[in-house]
């Protein structure tokens, strides 16, 4: 649609919406109408820029030397293409790109035909710079979509080359001006593409997700021990979900352990290594759930029930320190990034110091729970005050700090906080587990 508006010369119109828009950011106190004029200053910088491509565009579409030039490119359709997507890929903008074979066409330099040509070529070159990325940094989903985007477009781009000549006929019986038949081809060729591939999205979908297939490390982790022909041997049942528990047990103090890991610089993918890594727990404990659930009662004894619901206890504990690690701590590591927050030494080394004792009393609380060893989960009980101690400690000294008037980032200050909040409902479920180690829900 920009490229419509550049064939109606709006580009003639970018200083005034760049002053209508500073008007409106400077002298108005509605934050609403503040927000609008930064909008269309924005969007009057993006016209400021194409009029200043389209300008010196003028001058090269005058020359007999680019008159020559595109005079015999225009034979070699297959060259124009490869021209409009390196013009995409210079300008990263299919925009630019068009802009500059508007002014070359509507100079005369280049030949409808050959407009067509490169405007293909400029469509095709959008997609190589999100390609890129999405090949570079980007989820299984973001590669597909990446491509199908260029599938899409070559696909398109294949079919418009082959009828150049009947498009650059009917454009011409229905508009003279050879700028403005460019910018219809182009919102032609992307109505076209969008009617046709639409209506085959989940097709193309089911296709390429076959095609690229998740990796191992994201695909959805099975249970291993959970028998469904154990379910009639109570005991030997109980048994299995407990080995599955340890699974999760694993997966949690691995989330854990990376979680600190996510608040350095050039860690921005240990998030999503770790909302994986939630996922897989989650999955795990709602198998165990529904096998346990699947334990007749009636043929449990006393202490059998009770060992069920303990089971389903701890389970549910540890899938709520996945859920804080995931949810929270990485909610709080991807805010820190995004704002390029950095916490002072001292802060760092508090947070340092309290996620490594939590780190170890959750550790030392899942070997109480492997060996059922109930001294080991007394004594991470015995730790409950002099955590809470710890916590306080360090909790006042950030008050005070900023009570007193020393330089503090106020972000910085309230990540720090909330991650120790965070950190703190680990220790509580951490308890929790070693309690019921104990026999005690």
């Amino acid at each position: 649609m920009v490229v419509q508006l550049l064939a109606f010369h709006i580009t003639d119109y970018a200083q005034q919406f760049l002053g209508l828009a500073a008007a409106f950011a400077l002298f108005t106190r509605r934050k609403a109408l503040r927000d609008i004029g930064r909008g269309v200053f924005s969007f009057g910088l993006v016209l400021q820029g194409l009029a200043m491509i389209e300008g010196s565009s003028v001058p090269i579409a005058d020359s007999p030397i680019t008159n020559a030039i595109m005079q015999a490119l225009s034979q070699s359709p297959l060259v124009l293409v490869l021209l409009g997507i390196l013009l995409a890929a210079v300008f990263v903008s299919s925009i630019a790109a068009i802009g500059i074979v508007m002014a070359l066409a509507a100079g005369g330099a280049l030949p409808l035909e050959a407009a067509l040509a490169v405007t293909v070529g400029a469509n095709i070159g959008t997609t190589l710079m999100p390609l890129v990325t999405a090949l570079n940094r980007g989820s299984v989903v973001g590669r597909r979509l990446g491509f199908i985007y260029v599938g899409t477009r070559l696909a398109g781009g294949v079919l418009a080359l082959a009828l150049l000549n009947p498009l650059a006929v009917l454009l011409t019986r229905l508009l003279p001006n050879p700028s403005t038949q460019v910018a219809l081809a182009h919102l032609g060729f992307n109505l076209i593409l969008a009617i046709v591939f639409v209506p085959i999205a989940n097709p193309l979908a089911d296709f390429v997700t076959r095609l690229l297939p998740e990796p191992e490390a994201e695909k959805k982790l099975s249970s291993r021990y959970l028998d469904p022909n154990a379910l009639t041997l109570p005991s030997v049942a109980l048994g299995q979900a407990m080995r599955e528990i340890l699974r999760i047990a694993d997966l949690a103090v691995e989330m854990l352990q990376l979680s600190i890991l996510a608040f350095e610089d050039g860690a921005k993918d240990l998030p999503k290594q770790i909302g994986v890594l939630d996922d897989q727990l989650d999955d795990l404990e709602t198998a165990i759930k529904h096998y346990l659930i699947q334990l007749n009662d009636e043929l449990l004894t006393e202490e059998q029930s009770l060992r069920k619901l303990t089971l389903l206890h701890m389970s549910t504990e540890l899938e709520a320190i996945g859920d804080i690690v995931d949810r929270q701590l990485m909610r709080l590591a991807r805010r820190k990034r995004r704002k390029q927050i950095a916490f002072s030494q001292q802060e760092w080394k508090n947070i340092v110091t309290y996620h490594r004792e939590v780190l170890g009393l959750l550790q030392q609380t899942l070997t109480g729970l492997a060996a059922q060893d109930l001294t080991i989960a007394e004594e991470v009980l015995s730790q409950r005050q002099w955590l809470n101690e710890i916590k306080r400690e360090i909790y006042l000294g950030h008050l005070q700090q900023i009570s007193s008037g020393d330089p503090v980032s106020l972000n910085a200050s309230s990540i720090h906080l909330e991650m120790f909040n965070a950190m703190s409902r680990i220790v509580s479920h951490t308890f929790s587990i070693a309690c019921a180690v104990q026999g005690q829900l």
